[in-house]
């Protein structure tokens, strides 16, 4: 029966596997035999670009969007699709040239000012923050959380936290906000004058308190309380980050750190050794456990860890000067 049930699930997946095959094969067919009766329409190009990019068929998609460029190079469509086909083949520059085409021919086009603000701050242009205040306007306020993202890392807090309240007060539950807010407030860099205790652990309370599971939360909580010099309770959120992801070597790393500050070292060498176990070449990790060994006066095996650190940087000043004690 057993053997019966299984054979039938199969049989189900290869079934909805090949419908989905099929629609796609049919598709392309009809729009290939269009194109034949009319090979200088852009639209079908263009659709036939579309499903081929969706179906990661990035050269055909190429070939057919190149084929309706040069037909006519000022359809917004046709100029959209030729960033996103151009932009998977990591040739950014067309997609900066197409995109800023199609604002050219229609300023309006929130589509294509999206993906180029995303490209100009992700490859840190100058222009990123007033394409940002541009989309801002355009959109009453409502920007994606990639954007603000943006925004935060130019050390612009006050705009960013104006932007994520933007989108909570018409989601509360909005996990990406919570989770960009909850960074600002625990943020005790210099620069940001919205570090606040009280707001940043109620943001990560209530991301816990909507996905108990968030292995991000409780990483993040952590780094908080380890920032705030509460290393027990740090200790406590990293435990339950690697309850949800053991494969994390910073959390290891950071438990380690954390354990040197509660003056058990010995803990802290067993934190250290399972992020090196993750990662061979973490150098600071095994800086940190010659730096254990040392406080525990084991200086044989400091001087193991100092080579360790040496055979991945040679020229590693702290290691060096370890070895020299």
């Amino acid at each position: 029966m057993k053997y019966r049930l299984a054979i039938l699930i199969a049989l189900a997946f290869l079934s909805c596997n090949q419908s989905v095959t099929n629609h796609y094969t049919s598709e392309i067919d009809s729009l290939s035999f269009l194109i034949k009766k009319d090979s200088l329409d852009i639209t079908l190009l263009t659709k036939r670009a579309d499903l081929y990019f969706e179906n990661n068929n990035f050269k055909l998609a190429q070939l057919d969007i190149d084929n309706a460029y040069s037909i006519f190079k000022n359809s917004p469509s046709v100029l959209l699709t030729r960033g996103d086909i151009y932009y998977a083949l990591n040739i950014t520059r067309i997609s900066k040239e197409s995109w800023e085409r199609c604002l050219q021919v229609d300023p309006n086009n929130i589509h294509c000012r999206s993906k180029l603000t995303n490209l100009l701050c992700a490859v840190r242009d100058s222009s990123c923050k007033s394409m940002i205040d541009t989309m801002s306007l355009l959109q009453n306020g409502l920007l994606s959380t990639s954007l603000i993202a943006y925004l935060k890392e130019l050390k612009e807090y006050d705009s960013s936290i104006q932007l994520l309240n933007n989108i909570l007060k018409k989601d509360s539950t909005n996990l990406e906000a919570l989770s960009l807010l909850s960074v600002i407030y625990s943020d005790t860099s210099q620069h940001n004058n919205f570090f606040s205790i009280e707001l940043a652990e109620r943001c990560f309370e209530k991301i816990i308190e909507l996905q108990s599971n968030y292995f991000q939360v409780y990483y993040n909580y952590g780094k908080h309380k380890q920032n705030i010099f509460e290393y027990s309770e740090a200790l406590l959120y990293y435990t339950k980050a690697i309850e949800l992801n053991n494969l994390h070597q910073q959390t290891y790393y950071n438990m380690g750190f954390c354990s040197i500050q509660l003056e058990d070292y010995q803990q802290a060498i067993n934190y250290f050794t399972l992020a090196i176990n993750i990662d061979s070449s973490f150098l600071l990790a095994y800086h940190a456990r010659a730096y254990s060994h040392e406080l525990l006066q084991n200086k044989e095996k400091a001087n193991l860890d100092w080579k360790n650190c040496l055979l991945l940087n040679p020229s590693y000043i702290p290691a060096l000067e370890g070895l020299n004690k």
